[in-house]
């Protein structure tokens, strides 16, 4: 019966997927943007990350179907990249579909749902063939989630809304100038940063096979000739140095630990500055600092009971080395961390820590961001807010040379 449904599912697949090929014949301007459609199949296997997880030991079948735009240099970073491709991938799993070892489990984790868009960036300039990196974020919604009662084998997720993130290597081979074969191998990870417990998240390996076609024939590829202006948050071939500011605030839910209340969330504040420096046109790097205040760390912390602290002792200072990836107003911040000792308080998470944050420049100083806090693979929670960003540019002075000026920041 689920093989029965997995065809099923795969068949609504490609009835939408040759929907959209008649309504393309009939509207030419959706070919005005490179549009194309996508339909793949999945199999997959669970990462156990947690020895909790080890009995969800099964391969599972998904499905997506993908409609996105093949760019080809309307902006001056998509040249740069190798003309990425960016859409909307529709992705269905079922994640309860063969446990051989652990019978009892049967459909304890059940089925996903999920839509995220996504960005594909080609790793080489082949016209016939390429290496491609899919990054993509968005939603799921999976059918079962913890219950102490009726499902208490599903420790990994406490709610049904999550956040999706896919991560894959792809290889896409042209066939005809308008159809694509497309191989990929890619982590799929479920999560809802915390605001519900459990919270291990699942994480699932898969490779897939797949086909592509262009809705119109495709556009060529144009060069650009002349960048057009620089706005602050860009690069002009002269160096720039930002100090990042921002506060952000997330919520948490520790009822698995505490017990009592499901209900009942904890504030987290996230206060952090960014000092960093460009290096190419859509990359930078720096250093950074954060003080962060979570509130849940006094009800969770060892020893609570017998010792009482004032909330500015629950602030924890953090260091980290952060990595930027910009692309006009959007800007991926990769973080790899430390925890520092504060105030004599022993840190019961581990030192090390990793952070990714998504942020959209709102004008050339503000900003809006969206940022996941993880150890390892475990998320600690999802925090969103402000910034701004003070820029300064420097430049080393080659040109003029005198005894009075040496060169250096001007």
């Amino acid at each position: 019966m689920k093989i029965l449904k997995a065809h099923r599912v795969l068949l609504l697949v490609l009835l939408m997927v040759g929907s959209i090929r008649v309504w393309g014949q009939d509207y030419p301007w959706l070919s005005h943007n490179n549009l194309m459609v996508e339909a793949r199949g999945h199999v997959g296997v669970f990462w156990h990350h947690h020895f909790e997880m080890q009995r969800f030991n099964a391969r599972y079948p998904a499905f997506e179907a993908s409609i996105y735009q093949s760019t080809y240099g309307k902006n001056d970073w998509e040249s740069d990249f190798f003309y990425p491709y960016m859409g909307v991938t529709f992705y269905y799993a079922n994640f309860g579909f063969n446990f051989e070892n652990h019978p009892e489990v049967g459909d304890a984790l059940g089925s996903v749902f999920a839509l995220y868009p996504f960005i594909n960036y080609p790793l080489n300039p082949g016209e016939n063939s390429q290496l491609t990196f899919k990054l993509g974020v968005g939603l799921g919604y999976l059918t079962k989630r913890f219950h102490n009662f009726d499902n208490y084998y599903n420790f990994s997720i406490g709610s049904h809304l999550n956040a999706a993130v896919n991560l894959s290597f792809e290889y896409r081979q042209r066939f005809t100038p308008r159809l694509m074969g497309v191989a990929s191998f890619g982590l799929t990870h479920f999560s809802n940063g915390s605001t519900k417990l459990p919270n291990y998240g699942l994480n699932t390996f898969s490779a897939a096979l797949g086909l592509a076609y262009y809705l119109r024939d495709p556009r060529i590829n144009q060069a650009i000739t002349r960048r057009p202006e620089y706005k602050p948050f860009e690069f002009d071939n002269k160096h720039w140095l930002s100090l990042d500011v921002n506060y952000g605030i997330g919520f948490k839910n520790v009822s698995q630990t505490l017990g009592g209340d499901s209900t009942h969330f904890y504030r987290v504040h996230d206060l952090s500055t960014y000092l960093l420096a460009q290096f190419t046109p859509h990359s930078r790097a720096g250093v950074g600092l954060s003080l962060v205040l979570d509130l849940s760390d006094d009800k969770t912390m060892p020893g609570r009971d017998t010792i009482f602290f004032e909330t500015y002792q629950l602030t924890r200072l953090n260091f980290n080395l952060c990595y930027v990836l910009t692309m006009e107003r959007l800007s991926y911040y990769f973080e790899f961390g430390w925890h520092l000792k504060y105030n004599h308080i022993p840190l019961f998470k581990g030192n090390i820590y990793q952070k990714v944050t998504a942020r959209y420049q709102l004008s050339d100083n503000i900003y809006a961001h969206l940022g996941l806090m993880t150890h390892f693979g475990r998320a600690d929670y999802l925090c969103f807010g402000l910034g701004y960003r003070f820029n300064q540019k420097y430049y080393f002075n080659h040109e003029k040379s005198t005894k009075h000026r040496p060169p250096g920041l001007h």
